[in-house]
Order: C-alpha cells, then structure tokens, then sequence
C-alpha cells in the first residue's frame, strides 16, 4: 500500500454567503485568511480517487498574520455521498468535525504545518462525491488562543490506497 494526495488550492475554495474564510492574493501568494474572533469557513468538493482505501489526513500549511504566541485550531469537516444514496447532494450533512490545533510559530509570518488523522469522515468511499469544508476554529477559546488572522497556503487530504 502507498499513500496519496489530493490537494485542494486555496484559490479554489467555495466560500459561503456568510461567516466565510476570505481569499487573499496579495504579496503574490495566495491564502484563505480566518478570522481569530469569527467561525469561518469554505469549502471543496471532487470525487473520491478510486485508489482510495483508508486513512484520510488533513494537511494545513499556514501562518500567522501578526500572532506569535498561542494555539491556532481548525476544524475539518467530510460528508460523502455515494451513488445511490437517498440523500440530497444540496443538503449538507457532515460527520462531525475533526479538530486539529498546534503552537503557532514564535515570528509572525512563518510556516507551519498541521497534521490532522481524520476519523469522522461520513464512510467515504472510492468514487464518492466528497465535501470538505475547512473552518478555523476561533469559537474553541481554550484550544485557539492565538489572535489575529491565520492564513491557510496550502490544504490536502492524504490517504491509502488500494
């Protein structure tokens, strides 16, 4: 067995009508800028590879825009559907979340890297239409104590293959 990865650009992500992550292109990167006082959130969605056999892990690489102490958290979410499901593919019906936090870097600007085993992912399967949303966590004070916003560079789920 060997290990996979989807990535999913921050430039594409699918921002909500309200409380959602901002894209920022500015100094020539491109990032998903979450808030440290508001749940924000956006989201993807693409097929599941039909390699996939288990064992999705979130990656986020990010950095802080002014924090250079406290814990950032984030929260990923996985609803799955499959074909032949009776279930509205315009409804959303997540797992529940999957929550992934770390130390920020000691100087603002800096990346860092949160690794997440997702174990509430909606039994994905090979083929599935997957939904991922990806929301910073700023309503867990006791877990994401950093203030100012986090600024997601890269998102993507690893997982086994067959």
């Amino acid at each position: 067995m060997a290990t996979a990865t989807i990535l999913l650009p921050v430039e594409s992500a699918k921002l909500p009508s309200s409380s959602s992550a901002a894209i920022d292109g500015g100094n020539d990167q491109w990032y998903l800028l979450f808030d440290d006082t508001t749940v924000e959130k956006c989201r993807w969605q693409f097929r599941m590879p039909g390699d996939y056999s288990s064992g999705l892990t979130s990656k986020i690489q990010y950095c802080m825009a002014t924090a250079t102490s406290g814990l950032v958290a984030f929260n990923v979410y996985i609803m799955a559907i499959s074909d032949g499901d009776s279930a509205d593919i315009d409804t959303d019906s997540f797992d529940s979340a999957n929550v992934g936090y770390a130390k920020v870097p000691g100087t603002a600007g800096y990346l860092d890297e949160i690794s997440t085993s997702l174990s509430n992912v909606d039994s994905v399967a090979a083929g599935d239409l997957v939904v991922v949303c990806l929301e910073r966590a700023a309503d867990q004070t006791s877990i994401d104590t950093a203030t100012g916003d986090a600024k997601v560079a890269t998102f993507s789920l690893t997982y086994t293959t067959t």
